[in-house]
């Protein structure tokens, strides 16, 4: 084998050489990347999970209170239809009552018969008074129930709202990092590619240069 032809063969092998060693240099870099990335979006993918999480908490904590607000809200109302009741049957019984003064008065009724009548009444509006009292605090504990009810809710629908600002804002920052992350890769998927074109072409031109030198200008 001629020096000429040596020479060509052991430029060849030391190109190959090198585009071999820069290819494996660059794969290495974009792995490391790659995972660096993926340990990044890791990282996002957690904290977007404990923010759901701790987001379906907070509706199941909603809704509870709803319901319970809701069912305060409809004993309350309940309550309310029996204080009018009961106040609508001892207003009836004071007109009995009143009825019994004017009978006795126009001599329609003996004072005995009278008496024994409005012990009666006043015994029936005297329970149902009771009935009534007994309600209206039950009325006013469950007003106060449905206030502090209503500030759970509102509290828990703020929080819950500034949690679901918290995940659009932690979606918003993963995408942001998706996509820079993928230009990062794509930017050196590109330079890697560009500098074994230009290794490639350099060693190439290298060779023809060499094979056309002329003849007299090689080492005998």
């Amino acid at each position: 084998m001629s020096r000429k032809a040596l020479a060509v063969l052991t430029l060849g092998i030391v190109a190959v050489f090198l585009l071999s060693s820069a290819g494996c240099v660059s794969k290495k870099r974009l792995r490391t990347v790659e995972e660096q990335n993926a340990q990044q979006l890791a990282q996002a993918n957690g904290r977007i999970d404990e923010l759901q999480k701790k987001s379906e908490a907070l509706d199941q904590s909603l809704k509870d209170a709803q319901a319970a607000l809701a069912g305060a809200q409809s004993q309350n109302q309940k309550l309310t239809a029996d204080i009018a009741s009961l106040k609508g049957q001892i207003a009836a019984l004071e007109g009995q009552k009143a009825e019994l003064d004017r009978a006795l008065a126009a001599g329609q009724e003996t004072e005995a018969s009278y008496q024994k009548k409005v012990r009666a009444l006043n015994g029936a509006i005297a329970g149902l008074k009771r009935q009534a009292t007994e309600t209206e605090a039950r009325i006013a504990a469950k007003d106060t129930e449905i206030a502090s009810l209503g500030q759970t809710v509102a509290a828990l629908k703020a929080a819950a709202d500034e949690q679901s600002k918290k995940m659009a804002a932690l979606s918003a920052d993963k995408d942001a990092l998706q996509a820079s992350l993928d230009k990062t890769v794509a930017g050196k998927k590109s330079v890697t590619l560009i500098l074994g074109i230009l290794l490639a072409l350099a060693v190439i031109l290298a060779i023809i240069g060499f094979v056309r030198r002329p003849k007299g200008s090689v080492p005998a």
